[in-house]
């Protein structure tokens, strides 16, 4: 379903553990970007920073009052 709201944002947030080490990683990404490309926001070793990431990235689009992408 597409969305037709010029003030949408989408963020995608990817974690695993690295096989071998047992390490917590994670990606977040804005995806569906007006410029058609996905961009990473940042890269994280803990559900802390994981946290702290998606608060920034709120913060950032809602200050903007536009996409973050």
């Amino acid at each position: 379903m597409a969305v037709a709201d010029d003030r949408s944002a989408a963020l995608l947030l990817r974690v695993w553990i690295e096989e071998g080490s047992d390490q917590f990683r994670a990606r977040l990404m804005a995806v569906g970007s007006s410029e058609g490309s996905d961009r990473t926001v940042a890269l994280a070793s803990s559900p802390d920073e994981v946290l702290a990431a998606v608060s920034s990235w709120l913060d950032e689009y809602l200050r903007r009052g536009t996409s973050t992408d």
